[in-house]
């Protein structure tokens, strides 16, 4: 079996969530031929083929961008080329590039089409996007969400529900078996700690800095919190990362620190370190967030918002955590003032926390997925349902 993936960027130029699917579908399909199309992250360098970790990678080279799309004609090239032989073509919506390749019938096998998000940052441009969004979703074989509530909030994806099923993310090998270990010794040190006295509760967030992560929120919620026995820390940076810095100089938050990018060893050591994590996002642009799965890998509640996507599915209110209104201080407040004052809370959540990734999350339940779709694709179903 040949798979070709398709998207506009990839390890190591770049990544992020959706990179770390693409890895996730090659490393699971294993034994087959496996290639990656992308576009350079830079307009000044050349088409070049590689590799990354085993799989063959073909990095086409952009023209310009325009609202956060890189334009390539080589990437168009390159699908019709690369995709004569691939019995699956698993496009990672959105990139309006491989919409278009779509659209004039260049890519050859069955069609994936990963649904990651919505379309709400092109917005100034949905009207001339939509009508070819939904060409792609008509000529796709199947689509793919990460979550249930991906597919019951979405008006564009309602009337292709028949095409879709739902794959969640998973955690890598690494963290899951890092969080287990930590989680089994921190709970014993944690009965000990008390003896020992007072401790600061650890309030940890872990981003980019952005609006729709609602860093803003945070930072007014953690200021209202009564308890002054907390520290609040973000890891990642942004466009906003001075703006909210100067929000928190305003706010007079002497126990915030703004971690900026780390690394993923410093991104596991500093939820390690944390109580609870918070997640505030604004707007469904947050489909899923795979940092609420490493933080419950590791033992970790998380706090979340009821957004319109997958996001209140993967950690659930009042069993591994708690969710509030999307952009509500007052609620946020009250929710960190409510894990901060109880340990006992904080410990349940987590420990559920840990059983539900184990179950459900796991590389190797994704990878069974995968395959049961991608059989079922190649061995001639009208669709993957």
């Amino acid at each position: 079996m040949k798979i070709t993936q398709l998207f506009k960027i990839y390890w190591p130029d770049n990544g992020g969530g959706i990179a770390k699917v693409m890895e996730s579908i090659a490393d699971g399909c294993e034994g087959c031929v496996r290639e990656i199309i992308v576009c350079q992250d830079s307009r000044k360098k050349k088409s070049t083929d590689d590799s990354y970790r085993g799989v063959a990678v073909h990095r086409c080279r952009q023209l310009f961008t325009v609202a956060s799309t890189p334009f390539s004609v080589q990437f168009l090239r390159e699908v019709r080329r690369r995709t004569k032989d691939s019995d699956i073509v698993v496009y990672h919506f959105p990139y309006p590039m491989a919409d278009l390749a779509v659209l004039l019938g260049l890519y050859a096998g069955r069609l994936v089409v990963w649904w990651h998000c919505g379309f709400e940052k092109y917005q100034k441009l949905a009207f001339l996007y939509r009508p070819l969004v939904k060409h792609t979703l008509r000529r796709a074989d199947c689509i793919l969400v990460s979550s249930r509530g991906n597919l019951e909030h979405s008006d564009v994806l309602r009337r292709f529900r028949r095409k879709c099923r739902v794959i969640p993310f998973c955690v890598s090998e690494e963290c899951l078996r890092r969080g287990q270990a930590y989680a089994e010794a921190a709970w014993r040190e944690d009965w000990e700690a008390e003896k020992r006295g007072w401790k600061p509760v650890r309030i940890l967030f872990i981003g980019r800095l952005v609006w729709y992560k609602g860093c803003d929120v945070l930072l007014r919620a953690f200021a209202k919190m009564s308890s002054r026995n907390c520290q609040l820390v973000l890891v990642g940076g942004g466009p906003l990362e001075q703006e909210l810095k100067r929000l928190a100089a305003s706010l007079g938050l002497l126990q915030v620190r703004f971690a900026g990018r780390v690394s993923e060893e410093e991104k596991m050591r500093q939820i390690e370190r944390c109580d609870f994590l918070v997640l505030p996002s604004v707007s469904k642009a947050e489909a899923f967030a795979v940092v609420q799965l490493e933080a419950m890998a590791f033992g970790k509640p998380v706090i979340n918002t009821r957004l319109k996507s997958g996001v209140p599915y993967v950690s659930v209110d009042g069993v591994t955590g708690r969710t509030v209104t999307p952009g509500s201080v007052r609620e946020l407040a009250r929710a960190m003032e409510e894990l901060a004052a109880d340990e006992k809370l904080r410990r349940e959540y987590g420990a559920n926390a840990l059983q539900v990734v184990r179950r459900e999350y796991t590389p190797e339940k994704m990878k069974q997925r995968y395959r049961k779709v991608f059989r079922e694709l190649v061995e001639g179903h009208e669709n993957c349902i």
